[in-house]
């Protein structure tokens, strides 16, 4: 049975004063429930919110504004420059130096902290590629924060690139890279940034680097690599919501027959990318998911959940489709739990061989 309580130890240095908190997150059973965030960086920066400016957030509408606000991408920012102590899928210790005028000694902080001394000294290197044209507009810091809450842990090194910057990691000593979603298609390469993203991918393959596409990287990867992606006209508008999938994975520990997992995409792999294998079938989209010995792409979302999907529809121009998506999403939250989770264990284990 799945473990849904995670133990997030939050702690706030300022100087030698410290704000400390610790609860079990409902993290991983969400049935629409605004309580708590299933992503603990965001928690950690919705706490520095409430503190900072002494309010409370009650329910996920207003949450969802709260994302939208300067003050809390700052936050958010604090958070991912913040310092992982320890990382488990039982426990997460989050260290973030930070100002502020509460605080106290402690005696169990610096006991807590102790453990930071005895980390190896080598540590690994990841990239987090970043594909999407309105980063700075609309997503600065919620990407970051999304994927680095999932995959960096204790010992690792996790550089941040924007590849509508041009902006990639030295391939040398990289032990893995991780291409987020974007709003672009992968088959149209008429942007400028396109190409150079379709080299740096096709030499990180020739060296068999470990790669995780994620929606457009599930989608590029293909396009890139021998198969093909396309635009899915055969629907009104994008799938979204949550999905159940029949499945036959295994996840370890995790006894899952039907696979629940986020979604938004327009686009899908047509065809699979040469040497590699279907993982995953939807309804919809017969090229889910595909793997090979060191390509891992999934046309869903692992690092999605209910408040971070209704984010993305708030504020759309388009109020026929903001009700159609937002409708479609609060109905598909009622059904099935949260196996996210599970999804994560499966990834970090392709990604760092666990």
């Amino acid at each position: 049975m799945m473990n849904k309580n995670k133990s997030v130890t939050l702690i706030i240095r300022s100087g030698e004063y410290f704000i400390y908190n610790s609860k079990e997150f409902d993290f991983f059973n969400i049935s629409y429930c605004p309580e708590f965030d299933p992503n603990d960086f965001f928690a950690a920066a919705r706490l520095l919110y409430q503190m900072s400016y002494s309010t409370e957030i009650k329910n996920l509408e207003q949450y969802v504004e709260i994302l939208y606000k300067n003050e809390y991408r700052e936050l958010l920012k604090v958070v991912i420059q913040g310092e992982i102590i320890k990382s488990t899928k039982d426990e997460k210790i989050i260290l973030i130096d930070f100002s502020l005028d509460l605080g106290f000694k402690s005696d169990i902080v610096p006991h807590i902290l102790s453990g930071k001394e005895k980390q190896q000294q080598e540590r690994k290197r990841f990239a987090l590629v970043i594909t999407e044209p309105q980063y700075y507009d609309k997503y600065v810091n919620i990407m970051e924060a999304l994927h680095l809450g999932i995959y960096k842990e204790v010992n690792e090194d996790w550089e941040v690139y924007l590849a509508i910057e041009n902006q990639y990691p030295d391939l040398e000593n990289l032990h893995g890279i991780v291409i987020t979603g974007s709003t672009s298609t992968a088959f149209d390469m008429s942007e400028n940034w396109k190409e150079p993203l379709v080299n740096f991918l096709r030499e990180a393959d020739k060296r068999q680097i470990k790669m995780v596409g994620i929606c457009f990287g599930h989608q590029i990867l293909a396009h890139c690599l021998g198969g093909e992606a396309r635009k899915m006209t055969f629907v009104p508008h994008m799938q979204v919501g949550r999905l159940s999938l029949l499945t036959g994975l295994n996840f370890g520990e995790f006894q899952i027959k039907n696979l629940n997992v986020y979604q938004i995409h327009g686009d899908y792999v047509f065809e699979l990318p040469k040497n590699s294998e279907l993982l995953l079938s939807a309804p919809h989209c017969q090229n889910y998911a595909f793997k090979s010995n060191h390509l891992l792409g999934l046309q869903f979302h692992p690092e999605f959940n209910p408040i971070i999907l209704i984010y993305f529809f708030w504020d759309l121009n388009n109020e026929n489709l903001k009700e159609t998506y937002l409708k479609e999403c609060y109905e598909s939250f009622k059904k099935g739990e949260d196996h996210q989770l599970a999804i994560w264990a499966y990834i970090l284990n392709f990604l760092k061989n666990q």
